[in-house]
């Protein structure tokens, strides 16, 4: 390719990025479609062309996004969207395999979205891992009391009242789960929405994703829920939350997610053996998240995926292809 034609390809990829993360903040319900698909330019940018190249293109279309949206909506673009999904592209040339993809990426994403947040901390003074008790506080009495107002019983809201204070208690404490968390979904989403997109267009491909029905994990993930078991025993002997416990906590909920992970994997495997045509995708579907909204559903997925891990299910008892 000639360096003007790849200088051209990589503006064009760059205000195409620019023009899908426009509509995803203006266009209510498809704006979520288009906020998937805002990453994929950016990937074929870092795939198709060398790192000098697509950072100047990942410059171009911040600078792009800085006019129309200001600098704060920018920054969320260039840490959001554009440092994971230039990366992705990159790390495709480099790793052969998806996993090894997912895994660099992911440990990418989380480091921009940490860095998203201590800059927005900077400047809006809110720093999510320690919110501020008082206003918390008050931003509670301010939603029992419109719920006062509208004759609801007062011991019923007063019950709802305590377990909501604790839930946007623990919030601080476990938020390096659910960045984590939210980082490996982000670039799980990005990684296959633009596979897809780059099957479509032809040209260079991402390597093949595993089919979800034959995710595993290794049996190392049970050393990590000892450590977790373990921070949690050595913090527990204070009366605060301080670093061990919180720690213990994080990780063992880590831990629990991979668990809950295989176990959907084993769910869907088995879901998909004979009479899956018939049922289809949706119905699994179905299963799979009503599975994960019911908490007895969900634990004794917890508990299948911590069998599999050990027994490996789907090796001795295999689904009915017939």
């Amino acid at each position: 390719m000639s360096p003007t034609r790849s200088l051209v390809e990589s503006a064009l990829l760059s205000g195409l990025a620019v023009v899908l993360f426009l509509a995803a903040q203006f266009l209510p319900v498809v704006g979520v479609g288009f906020s998937l698909l805002a990453p994929a330019p950016l990937v074929i940018l870092g795939l198709r062309h060398d790192l000098k190249k697509a950072v100047l293109g990942l410059a171009i279309s911040t600078l792009l996004a800085a006019v129309f949206l200001g600098p704060l909506s920018a920054l969320f673009f260039l840490l959001g969207f554009g440092v994971l999904g230039v990366g992705l592209g990159f790390l495709a040339k480099r790793c052969g395999t998806s996993v090894e993809v997912l895994l660099y990426g992911i440990l990418l994403s989380l480091g921009s979205k940490l860095l998203l947040m201590v800059i927005a901390g900077k400047v809006t003074g809110i720093n999510p891992f320690q919110l501020d008790s008082a206003e918390m506080t008050a931003m509670i009495d301010r939603i029992f009391s419109f719920y006062e107002t509208s004759g609801m019983s007062k011991e019923y809201l007063e019950t709802v009242r305590e377990q909501f204070t604790q839930s946007i208690a623990v919030l601080p404490l476990i938020f390096p789960t659910i960045l984590t968390v939210a980082a490996a979904l982000d670039c799980y989403l990005s990684y296959a929405v633009s596979a897809w997109v780059l099957r479509r267009i032809g040209g260079p491909y991402l390597p093949p994703l595993p089919p979800f029905s034959r995710w595993r994990f290794p049996k190392s993930v049970f050393g990590a829920l000892l450590a977790a078991v373990v921070l949690t025993l050595l913090g527990s002997r204070g009366t605060e939350w301080n670093l061990a416990l919180r720690a213990g906590t994080n990780l063992r909920m880590l831990v629990n997610f991979l668990f809950l992970l295989q176990g959907l994997s084993l769910l869907w495997y088995y879901l998909g053996g004979a009479g899956a045509r018939r049922g289809g995708r949706v119905l699994r579907g179905v299963v799979i998240i009503v599975a994960v909204l019911v908490p007895l559903f969900s634990t004794l997925l917890v508990l299948a995926g911590i069998g599999d891990m050990w027994l490996d299910f789907r090796s001795r008892y295999r689904r009915n292809e017939s």
